[in-house]
C-alpha cells in the first residue's frame, strides 16, 4: 500500500531542483516566475525586435533621401498637405514689417558749384562704406540745366539705382513726381554769396588742386596780365 502511494499516485510528484525550475518557468533563485529576456537597450524589446526597428528606420531614411533626390516628397505627403490646407506663416501673422533704415532710402544731393561739394562727396564715400548705402556719382559737372527729355532720362536712371542710394550731381532741382516717379529726399549745401563769388573768381583763373586747366577752358581769351588783376 505504501509502495502504491509513492510511485503510482498523480497528486504527489518529486520536487524539482532550482535550476530545473528556472528553466521551466517556475520560481528561480529570485522568486520570479517569468522567463528572463536577453539584455537590450529597451527593457521590453529583445535584440531581434531592436534590430528590426533599426532596420525599419534605416529603410525610412533611405527612402526619404531617394524621394528628395528624385523630385521631392512622395505624393501622399502632398495630398496630406493639400488636405490640411496651404497655411503659411503670413496667413497666421500677416506680412513681415519692413526694415526701417536709420536714413532715407532715396536721397539726391544736387551740388552747387563752389559750395564745398567735393569735400562733401569725399565724406559721403566714407559714410557709404560704413553704413552700406549705394553712392552714385556723376562725372558731368558743366550741364546743370536739362531739357524735358534729359530730365526724364536722368530720373529713369536714378530710379533704377540699387536702394538705398544717394545720387549726386551738379544739376538743378528735378521734380520726380512730374514724370510719375517717387520724389526722393533732397539735400544741399549753400555758401555765403560773397565767399562763393571769390572762390569762383579764382577757380576760373587758376583752377584747383586737382591740376585741371580750368582757366584754359573757362576763360580761354583772358590774357595773363588780366588773370593776376
Amino acid at each position: 500500500m505504501m509502495k502504491k502511494q509513492q510511485h503510482g499516485g498523480g497528486d504527489c510528484s518529486a520536487p524539482r531542483t532550482p535550476a530545473a525550475a528556472a528553466a521551466g518557468g517556475g520560481p528561480g533563485p529570485g522568486g520570479g516566475w517569468k522567463r528572463r529576456r536577453p539584455l537590450s537597450v529597451l527593457p521590453f524589446l529583445s535584440l531581434r525586435d531592436y534590430g528590426f526597428c533599426m532596420a525599419a528606420l534605416l529603410l525610412f531614411c533611405l527612402g526619404s533621401l531617394f524621394y528628395q533626390l528624385n523630385g521631392g516628397p512622395p505624393h501622399f505627403l502632398l495630398d496630406l498637405r493639400h488636405y490640411l490646407g496651404n497655411s503659411t506663416y503670413l496667413d497666421d501673422h500677416g506680412p513681415l514689417p519692413q526694415k526701417v533704415l536709420p536714413f532715407p532710402s532715396q536721397v539726391v544731393y544736387n551740388r552747387v558749384g563752389k559750395c564745398g561739394s567735393r569735400t562733401v562727396v569725399l565724406l559721403l564715400r566714407i559714410l557709404s562704406e560704413k553704413h552700406g548705402f549705394n553712392l552714385v556719382t556723376s562725372d558731368i559737372h558743366n550741364k546743370t540745366r536739362l531739357t524735358k527729355n534729359e530730365q526724364m532720362e536722368l530720373i529713369k536712371n536714378i530710379s533704377t539705382a540699387e536702394q538705398p542710394y544717394l545720387f549726386t550731381r551738379h544739376v538743378h532741382f528735378l521734380n520726380f513726381s512730374r514724370f510719375g516717379g517717387d520724389q526722393p529726399v533732397y539735400i544741399n549745401i549753400i555758401r555765403d554769396p560773397v565767399n562763393r563769388f571769390l572762390s569762383n573768381y579764382f577757380f576760373r583763373r587758376f583752377g584747383d588742386w586737382r591740376g585741371e586747366q580750368n582757366h584754359m577752358i573757362r576763360t580761354p581769351s583772358m590774357r595773363q596780365e588780366e588773370r593776376y588783376l
